[in-house]
């Protein structure tokens, strides 16, 4: 068959079967989880060679094909370490799978002593003085749900909700609100994880009301409780003040009902979201002018700090990690888990690497550094206007020949003419530069080496920004 015609319906197809691979591994997760891992894992591999494919066909990509087929696979792996590390570590700990307090999520509505079927997992146990319960939770498609709940769930419907006990006290919702740092700051990114996190997370089942504090606090987050003596009580200075100054707070809902203070966010329940998470509402718990005794007890005796509360259970690249997100919170900047450090890093790095190395190689060229040769054409192939016989088109002017360079004969096959100088012909022979660094690309003239030069300083530049971005931010101007 002629691969003109056949191949849209290849990509297309490629990327429908890959499609259907990802949504049937969201309904084997939580359950299945090999099945799960297998179906990302093809979905993956598809992914990539449909993409090498066109690449290969549209521009003449020789991107190596098994880097095509590592990709997809060191991603799966990473994501069936990720759910071994959850099923180990909620054994280490010295708890129980049954909760004895708080609420479990069911259809949207946070419910006492229920068992709903949308539970993955829930761990419970004592720590720091405090009693603790991570719950990972799906969302379930159902059509009882909001519409933007079932949305979630189409994207992937996984939640992680941790509690920490508390006497029974009235119902107060805290809800950040999106945009409310505008005009004076831009935030996109917390606005969307501020979105992510609450479109799932579970609703008291109390009637609630809107409650004001007639302060700029107002502006910023959204409170709605069942008494609001109650909550007028709870929102001090200092606990306003907590919502306002730590970045966590500003992307998180967080809730106070039937006995627990809890928080929900999106994602499978790891340790160190756990750990992480319920230090924080220890925090806001001490935080809290409790004027019962038994409210005063909650925070009695608890270290908070980072060394105190996480121990040793900081998780990996903790040593990075926790100056890093020091440095962050000081500039008002989200903390980042190991996962969203790592996946910064690693894009980072693929935006700054292949960049760097084009630059470079360009470099070389236009100082006279990278080794001259003489290519011989043996032929050549210019690009054609687009019509209803081309078989060239899209392929831009194209020229084939051989060079020699330290006593070996090297053929060239297919080597892109960027120059706006003289296109050769069969039988000349061009000046070229060799460049230095893999993968060598054959410069032929000044014009070319400042293209391309131009080319690879815009990835290291935008590597560069988010490197700083996420190791050296600076502080957000109000």
């Amino acid at each position: 068959m002629d691969d003109q015609l056949a191949g849209p319906w290849l990509i297309a197809g490629g990327y429908t079967l890959a499609l259907a691979l990802l949504l049937l591994g969201g309904r084997f997760d939580g359950r299945r989880p090999t099945a799960a891992a297998v179906s990302y894992a093809l979905c993956g591999i598809l992914v990539s060679e449909t993409s090498l494919y066109w690449l290969s066909e549209g521009s003449g990509s020789a991107v190596p094909g098994w880097l095509w087929f590592a990709f997809p696979l060191v991603i799966a792996a990473l994501a069936a370490w990720r759910g071994y590390r959850q099923k180990t570590w909620t054994g280490r700990l010295d708890g129980s799978g049954e909760p004895s307090f708080g609420v479990l999520p069911s259809r949207g509505i946070a419910v006492t002593h229920a068992s709903p079927e949308s539970v993955v997992t829930a761990v419970e146990f004592d720590h720091n003085g405090h009693r603790l319960l991570g719950v990972e939770y799906r969302l379930g498609g159902s059509a009882e749900f909001p519409d933007s709940s079932r949305t979630a769930d189409l994207t992937d419907g996984t939640y992680a909700l941790i509690q920490l006990r508390t006497p029974d006290v009235p119902s107060v919702v805290i809800t950040p609100v999106t945009g409310a740092f505008e005009p004076e700051r831009f935030t996109p990114l917390e606005d969307a994880r501020i979105t992510r996190n609450t479109i799932g997370a579970p609703k008291p089942d109390a009637l609630l009301q809107r409650f004001e504090t007639g302060t700029e606090f107002d502006r910023r987050f959204t409170v709605t409780t069942s008494d609001p003596e109650f909550a007028e009580a709870l929102l001090t200075p200092g606990v306003r003040a907590l919502f306002e100054d730590d970045p966590w707070f500003r992307v998180r809902e967080v809730a106070f009902h039937g006995g627990s203070l809890w928080t929900s966010e999106a994602g499978t329940l790891t340790e160190e979201m756990m750990f992480a998470d319920s230090r924080r509402l220890a925090v806001l718990a001490s935080t809290v002018d409790w004027e019962d005794a038994d409210f005063r007890s909650v925070a009695a005796g608890s270290d908070t700090s980072d060394a105190g509360w996480l121990g040793e259970r900081r998780g990996p690249l903790a040593g990075l990690r926790t100056p890093l997100n020091r440095r962050r919170e000081a500039a008002g900047r989200q903390p980042l888990s190991t996962l969203s450090l790592v996946a910064r890093t690693v894009v980072a790095l693929a935006l700054v690497l292949p960049g760097l190395a084009l630059a470079v190689n360009s470099l070389t060229a236009l100082t006279g550094l990278a080794p001259e040769a003489r290519l011989a054409v043996t032929a050549t192939q210019r690009a054609e206007a687009s019509t209803s016989s081309c078989t060239s088109c899209g392929n831009g002017n194209l020229v084939d020949g051989t060079y020699e360079l330290d006593g070996e004969t090297h053929e060239v096959k297919d080597l892109r003419w960027m120059s706006f100088g003289n296109f050769p012909e069969r039988g000349d022979v061009v000046d070229i530069a060799v460049t230095p660094l893999w993968w060598h690309p054959l410069i032929e003239g000044k014009d070319t080496g400042v293209f391309l030069l131009l080319i690879g300083l815009a990835p290291v530049l935008a590597g560069a920004l988010l490197a700083k971005a996420t190791f050296r931010p600076r502080p957000r101007r109000v």
